[in-house]
This record gives structure tokens, C-alpha cells and sequence, in this order.
């Protein structure tokens, strides 16, 4: 009797690992987050929020931190209720080379998170024809 009982027990502690697991693994899925993609000769960054939390719409901020801070930019942006994403843009031309940061701020709640990506080349070719 001794030895199930202890089996029992331990596989209780095994279970309650795995769901401990599980729920850490599965909410990071639904964290808010900030990703960001070259594409097209443009920088895309998209603001990613569980839907059910933006039952009422959010307002959210840009901050695009350049390299030397020369190139920055703040944009602002109105969420709809409901929905799961925003994305702002800049052209990749005559961009600064190096470490990029951009930051997204939800204004109501002033909880922000950032992305960074590096640029290694700013080529004005698209501009001339």
C-alpha cells in the first residue's frame, strides 16, 4: 500500500508540472508583442494583442528609436474593440544603418514592448529611374 501511495503522489507532482508547463508555454502565445519585417523596400512592425483584451479598443504609440537618433518618429494609432493587431511602416531607403528599436506603448495602460532588427545597408536606388 505504502509504495502506491507514494506513486500516486509522485505522479501528481509530474502532472502538476506539465500543466504548470503548459499554461507558461500557451500565455506567451497570447502576450502582447512587437514584430517587425523588411519587405518590399519597407520596414514593417506589428503590434500583436490577445483580442479578448481589447474588448473596448486600445490606443497605441510607435516609437521608432533610430541609431544615432536622427531618423526617430512617433506615431500614434487607434486599435478598433476587438481586433488583434496594428502595424505601422517606414521606407527602407535612406535609412540609418544599424540597430533599430521600436517600441509600442498601449496609452491607456503605459505598458510598452519593443523589437529591434539591424539594417545594414541604405540604398536610395528605389528613387531613381
Amino acid at each position: 500500500m505504502v509504495k502506491c501511495t507514494n506513486t500516486i503522489k509522485s505522479e501528481g507532482k509530474l502532472v502538476k508540472k506539465i500543466v504548470l508547463f503548459l499554461a507558461l508555454s500557451f500565455s506567451s502565445l497570447f502576450a502582447n508583442e512587437v514584430k517587425c519585417d523588411i519587405k518590399d523596400n519597407s520596414i514593417y512592425c506589428f503590434y500583436f494583442v490577445d483580442r479578448s483584451d481589447n474588448e473596448s479598443g486600445k490606443e497605441v504609440s510607435f516609437y521608432w528609436h533610430s541609431p544615432t537618433g536622427k531618423d526617430d518618429r512617433i506615431k500614434n494609432f487607434i486599435m478598433p474593440p476587438y481586433h488583434g493587431s496594428v502595424f505601422d511602416y517606414r521606407f527602407l531607403p535612406g535609412r540609418e544603418k544599424g540597430r533599430w528599436v521600436v517600441t509600442v506603448t498601449e496609452m491607456d495602460t503605459n505598458k510598452s514592448t519593443k523589437s529591434s532588427f539591424d539594417l545594414n545597408n541604405s540604398d536610395n536606388d528605389i528613387f531613381e529611374d
